[in-house]
């Protein structure tokens, strides 16, 4: 069996799932809402409360991505103004219906274990208008146990085209495409 009937069977059991409260897909623009990227999310959220959430990233639109998806496993979170405050979390992360999830995007880009880890604060709704500082999803890159990288922006229910894998933004960057955000303090991918 193939990964990806294997993928999509997995998917249409969660989403049949009775003990699954919420079944969202978003796709991410960067922190301008002006670049979207060729990666987007498959999420399901359950339990008490929705406490947990699981899903895919799915890559197909990415340009020489080794595998078509990416698991995605997390939990619900709670992030304060404090948090923001004390942590460098991008302003509009705050609120309910947050959670935060590991992410095998790596490993799934590079189709070998890479030991880096890609971890997301997510919202589960999209924004009526994107407005710097109202950004819902936040990302953090992690290799040998410290943070090296960071990239925030917006939720878009529009989806990247498969067909124009070429012309998709990749994690793939080179030194030129990084930036230091001042406002945010830190390095962002554009």
């Amino acid at each position: 069996m193939k990964l990806k009937s294997l993928a999509v069977i997995t998917l249409l059991v969660l989403c049949c799932s009775s003990a699954f409260a919420g079944s969202y897909t978003f796709g991410f623009l960067n922190y301008t809402g002006g670049v979207q990227y060729c990666n987007y999310e498959i999420l399901q959220t359950g339990g008490a409360s929705n406490f947990y959430l699981s899903g895919m990233d799915v890559l197909d639109a990415c340009a020489s991505a080794a595998n078509p998806f990416a698991t995605l496993e997390g939990t619900a979170i709670k992030v304060t103004l404090e948090d923001i405050a004390s942590t460098g979390l991008q302003p509009g992360i705050t609120g309910p219906g947050r959670f935060i999830y590991a992410d095998a995007i790596m490993d799934a880009y590079a189709g070998a274990y890479t030991g880096e880890e890609w971890i997301t604060i997510t919202a589960t709704s999209v924004n009526s208008k994107n407005k710097s500082g109202k950004w819902n999803w936040d990302s953090f890159l992690g290799f040998s146990g410290f943070e090296f990288l960071g990239n925030f922006g917006f939720l878009t229910d529009k989806l990247p085209d498969v067909r124009s894998q070429a012309a998709g933004t990749t994690f793939k960057a080179s030194a030129a495409a990084l930036k230091k955000d001042k406002a945010s303090r830190r390095t962002t991918l554009q």
